[in-house]
């Protein structure tokens, strides 16, 4: 009866170390390429649009589930002085609007998953909250993006609209005042994550 008892309890101790295992093994974390991901910021003015793309970008997810597309956590931070336009101007009005000299990064912070939708063939739709940190100041948005999921590969694409003023942001003039910038502004991004060992 004891040795009854005694397998009994060691196949429970199995079981449980399997399954400790086993979702372990469905926890993933990956990282940010940076080389092959971006990020674009869209705006207007008075006389014509502009942007500025992103060169320097870090960030990690971590999936409870990776097929499933449950994500557990998600940050990527932008360095704010690595925000470029197609013109020297353009590049030092945004630095100045965001205060690079004193706030080093933008910061995005997974909040809550408010929905996930299996689109197939490894697509998802997620509607999500999370908080956003730009020149110092925080709020929370609804971000809305897609993720692909294949081979040791996750890819992220979206797109969010903005003002700028609630960041406490002034929108920029330039040429003496001749133009001004417009409030509303648009992000764009395509981030592309690669697996990574966690110890």
């Amino acid at each position: 009866m004891n040795t009854q008892k005694n397998i009994l309890r060691k196949l429970i101790i199995c079981i449980i170390l399997i399954g400790f295992v086993f979702n372990q093994s469905q926890a993933q974390m990956l990282q940010l390429e940076n080389e092959n991901s971006f990020l674009t910021v869209f705006g207007s003015s008075n006389l014509h649009g502009w942007k500025v793309d992103a060169n320097t970008q870090n960030g990690l997810i971590r999936f409870n589930n990776l097929e499933s597309c449950q994500i557990e956590s998600l940050s990527v931070s932008v360095l704010s002085e690595s925000l470029e336009g197609v013109k020297p101007g353009i590049t030092e009005s945004a630095s100045i609007a965001l205060k690079s000299n004193k706030y080093k990064t933008i910061l995005f912070t997974l909040v809550e998953v408010k929905s996930i939708t299996d689109k197939g063939n490894g697509v998802f739709e997620l509607q999500t909250i999370g908080d956003l940190v730009i020149a110092g100041t925080k709020k929370s948005v609804p971000l809305n993006f897609d993720v692909t999921i294949g081979d040791y590969k996750v890819k992220l694409e979206g797109k969010v609209k903005l003002k700028m003023t609630d960041f406490n942001i002034t929108p920029p003039t330039g040429m003496l005042g001749v133009v001004e910038a417009k409030d509303d502004i648009f992000l764009k991004f395509e981030t592309n994550f690669t697996e990574i060992k966690v110890l």
